[in-house]
């Protein structure tokens, strides 16, 4: 596989801070130790993401997915292992030097970004066009100045123009010596099926490049200038690895940080709507660039928001897709408003006309919540009569049934029913029957299809076991083991202790072990019953007997996903609930190490314990029960000797009788 020296890939881990990573997908908010979000893999509508700055890592407790930064960026982003580390090195300006790969392991880690390199190369084609060519400026560059776009927002949104010719791109791209199968992929290109030769498929358009949330150009928008009825107004990239159009947001690069400080997206259709609200000082816009809003796109807009403006077209097509954009916000726990503005405008056109404080204001005075939205469409259409009135009630039950939260769902039906004229109880009703209704209709999503296996990377099987954690009997001991192993690695502590002074009123130094070589003294011979567990716990043994020391930075970016995830869920110290910060003035894990320690090995054997003797004494009864002398005897001197160790054990945690499990009797 590809590789990147260690001193490098030591040097990337240093630079990264997660923090910085994480929080360009989703909005971190510090509560204890911690900074929580929602979840960036899943709909949720309480936060359970947790970053931990001090450690380095992640753990979303939605999914069980866990890790670095590395890992983080493997998750969202879909890359491999080498390509997160590029991606980091490139971040923070560190160079990686060139290594020799097979032909095989460069395709593979080379085609997406090959693909984004011939967008790029493009991108700065078509620019070049706009300013540079006669042509560009008399046609391309005429038509941005009348829609009123100045030459900072040109540059901004790396606007440009394909000119009228019929390979102009692919003959410079040919120069350049591109791949044709690349261009041809990306669409930027078409094979003519009368000479085999690549003709442009953006000829004689105005471009709108489109960016990923990173930045990167991973594909086109075309607008036709003049009246041509041979072909449509707009084109776009085709679907590609780097494009996939329902999971792309235009202008969201741009958008990005004004969305996270208005704490608000608006969304439009089109790209002209973005790029002049964006000039005018409305910076926190993104359009979904002619498609219907997807639930990919959604999830893009939860990394920075919960509040969404839809904004739509007064049309019969645009109150459609508004009202099928609501479902889709309200079912991700998003909060919704939609405006149509005045006599037909789109927002190009009204913040033109009203400038940038009178657009504000009347989205501020016209703004309405979703659920009055659909309400007064409904109101609106002039049918009356008992059925027209029950299916009024029925579309808006469809609609609150959606609401992900209990008491945002009673509030809605409360105030849907007042407007509608009927009782609480039956609006309450017809949303519980939507609510079946819609569970009956839902299957399991299709699983993502697993990438290709790599070499020396082996399947996860682990997903099984991890099913399985908690029908095992010793799963919190095994795990608080692992925990302290892993947080406490480097450290030393007295593990035998006395009187804190000698005879003679001198303070007495007992002297201190290695944590580690404690533990593997301790559980020398014992094995964990669950596999996942005894495996990070022979790995963690083993990497701590030949270098004498434990790196927890590779377990974070592990192959196994079950173990990397195990890991920083381990690391992450949870939320305490406010019952529980309410009963103990300060919560501290490990502020008394020795005992942290002690007592994570002596629950340990005591429930090891336990679970023995409850095997012993159904051994002894199956022996007494089949007159078998020999045996009953081995077995009672064998659950003689465990209870003698289960009194020790109970006398060192200093808690007798504290253990469950048996009470010494046959």
């Amino acid at each position: 596989m590809a590789y990147i020296p260690d001193d490098i890939v030591r040097k990337i881990y240093d630079a990264t801070d997660i923090l910085e990573v994480v929080g360009e997908y989703v909005q971190l908010k510090k509560r204890g130790a911690n900074y929580w979000a929602l979840s960036p893999f899943v709909n949720e509508k309480t936060p359970s993401f947790a970053v931990n700055p001090v450690k380095g890592i992640f753990k979303d407790f939605s999914s069980g997915k866990g890790g670095d930064a590395i890992k983080f960026l493997m998750e969202v982003e879909g890359y491999g292992y080498v390509e997160a580390l590029r991606h980091l090195a490139r971040k923070y300006n560190i160079e990686i030097p060139e290594t020799e790969e097979t032909p095989e392991q460069a395709v593979r880690r080379d085609k997406r970004e090959s693909l984004l390199i011939v967008n790029e190369f493009a991108a700065k084609f078509f620019e070049s066009q706009l300013r540079d060519t006669e042509a560009g400026r008399a046609v391309g560059l005429s038509y941005f100045r009348e829609r009123g776009i100045l030459e900072a927002t040109l540059g901004e949104f790396r606007l440009g123009y394909s000119p009228d010719q019929w390979d102009a791109l692919a003959q410079e791209a040919q120069r350049q010596q591109f791949n044709e199968e690349y261009l041809l992929e990306l669409g930027l290109v078409s094979r003519s099926e009368k000479t085999g030769k690549l003709v442009d498929r953006f000829r004689d358009r105005v471009i709108f490049p489109i960016q990923n949330a990173n930045g990167k150009v991973v594909g086109f928008g075309g607008r036709i200038l003049g009246n041509r009825k041979d072909t449509g107004k707009y084109i776009n990239s085709s679907e590609s690895e780097v494009y996939h159009k329902s999971e792309i947001l235009y202008g969201l690069y741009q958008a990005r940080n004004a969305i996270r400080s208005e704490d608000l997206c608006i969304l439009t259709e089109g790209y002209m709507d973005v790029i002049l609200l964006h000039q005018n000082g409305i910076r926190h816009v993104v359009a979904s660039s002619g498609t219907a809003l997807t639930p990919e796109q959604i999830r893009l807009i939860r990394r920075y928001t919960k509040r969404v403006l839809l904004i739509y077209d007064g049309d019969a097509a645009g109150i459609k897709a508004a009202l099928r954009g609501i479902d889709l916000l309200v079912k991700a726990g998003m909060e919704a408003r939609i405006v149509a503005l005045p006599d037909n405008h789109d927002p190009d056109s009204y913040v033109r006309l009203a400038g940038a404080e009178g657009f504000r204001s009347f989205i501020q005075a016209n703004a309405q919540d979703f659920a009055d939205f659909k309400l007064n469409l409904l109101l609106a259409g002039g049918a009356s009569g008992p059925q027209a009135d029950a299916d009024r009630l029925q579309q808006m039950a469809s609609t609150l049934a959606l609401l992900p939260e209990r008491v945002q769902r009673e509030l809605y039906v409360r105030h849907v029913a007042q407007r509608l004229s009927v009782s609480e109880g039956l609006m309450a009703h017809a949303v519980e029957e939507a609510m079946k209704e819609a569970a009956r209709h839902d299957r399991p999503r299709e699983p993502r299809e697993a990438p290709d296996a790599q070499p020396g990377v082996p399947p996860p099987a682990e997903v099984k076991e991890l099913k399985s954690f908690e029908q095992l009997e010793l799963v919190q001991q095994e795990k608080e083991l692992l925990r302290v192993m892993l947080s406490h690695h480097d450290k030393q502590f007295a593990a035998e202790t006395g009187p804190p002074e000698d005879a003679a009123g001198q303070p007495i130094r007992y002297p201190e072990r290695s944590l580690m070589e404690f533990m593997m003294t301790e559980l020398e011979g014992l094995v964990f019953e669950n596999q996942v567990f005894e495996q990070l716990k022979n790995e963690l043994f083993a990497e701590y007997a030949a270098h004498q020391a434990l790196r927890v930075a590779p377990y974070l970016s592990h192959a196994d996903a079950g173990l990397s995830n195990l890991v920083a869920g381990l690391l992450t110290t949870p939320e305490i609930s406010p019952l529980w910060k309410k009963m103990r003035e300060a919560v501290d894990y490990d502020g008394d190490l020795r005992r942290v320690v002690m007592g994570a090995v002596f629950h340990y054997k005591a429930r090891k314990v336990e679970v023995l003797l409850r095997d012993c004494r159904a051994k002894l009864r199956a022996a007494s029960a089949a007159q078998d002398g020999a045996a009953e005897d081995l077995w009672l001197e064998t659950f003689q000797y465990l209870m003698q160790l289960r009194r020790e054990l109970h006398q060192k945690l200093g808690v007798e009788g504290a253990v469950s499990g048996s009470d010494g009797r046959l």
